[in-house]
């Protein structure tokens, strides 16, 4: 009699719930160092992801082993039991309401055996099946939580991007004003050479006026003193 595999579970091993989902593939190779921080986040919820699948079908594996033991147990006490049937010549001389209380006794405790057995894989299942369901549950919320990480994740990838066009901007920006700076600055250095050129001519100008000056002076000094004398003479001879 084999009846356990009329009752023997079919448990799915392989992961429960969806499969991790696909890393996006690298754009470039400055766009994935950037990215780098953003998509370890990530990688920390699909790794939590299946984790708890492992765990799950570890748990259901266990269960289905345990219900396993307990029909193997089941199947050794059944024939042991049958065993009893197998008479020799000298036991086939038994009265027939031997045989029949014993069939009777013995067909009671299969039938006990099998209730128990039944109602232990049943309940084993179902226990497993709601725990299958609970690690569902889990594993799509996980799975939503990390779809809102992803969102957010090219949210801060779009951010970056926008980051560094700016800061190419402002570098180019920044290189146009030095630019501009050192052509002033050539400006103002021409202007400063042309103007110490210019107050060193004007000093220059302003020595010989000062020169000039003198000469007049000393000019008119020695002028007046000559009319003076002119006059001083003319009013001798008048007297």
């Amino acid at each position: 009699m084999d009846g356990s595999a009329a009752i023997e579970p079919q448990l799915d091993n392989r992961p429960i719930g969806r499969s991790a989902p696909r890393r996006p593939e690298p754009e470039a190779a400055s766009a994935v160092e950037e990215r780098r921080g953003g998509f370890s986040v990530l990688g920390l919820f699909a790794l939590i992801l299946a984790l708890a699948g492992l765990a799950a079908a570890a748990f259901l594996y266990q269960q289905w082993q345990a219900s396993r033991v307990q029909l193997v147990d089941a199947e050794s006490r059944i024939a042991e039991l049958e065993k009893r049937f197998e008479m020799s010549d000298e036991e086939s001389s038994a009265s027939v309401e031997v045989l029949n209380a014993k069939a009777k006794d013995n067909a009671a405790e299969i039938r006990k055996l099998w209730g128990v057995a039944y109602d232990t894989n049943r309940k084993s299942i179902a226990a497993n099946k709601s725990a299958a369901d609970a690690n569902k549950k889990q594993v799509a919320a996980l799975t939503s939580k990390v779809n809102g990480m992803s969102a957010s994740v090219k949210k801060i990838a779009a951010v970056e991007s926008a980051l560094a066009e700016l800061r190419k901007s402002n570098s180019a920006s920044q290189r146009e004003t030095a630019d501009k700076l050192a052509r002033l600055e050539r400006q103002l250095a021409s202007v400063r050479s042309d103007l110490t050129a210019r107050v060193g001519a004007n000093e220059e100008a302003v020595e010989s006026i000062d020169a000039y000056r003198r000469t007049v002076n000393k000019d008119l000094v020695q002028l007046r003193d000559a009319i003076r004398s002119l006059q001083g003479g003319s009013t001798a001879s008048s007297m």
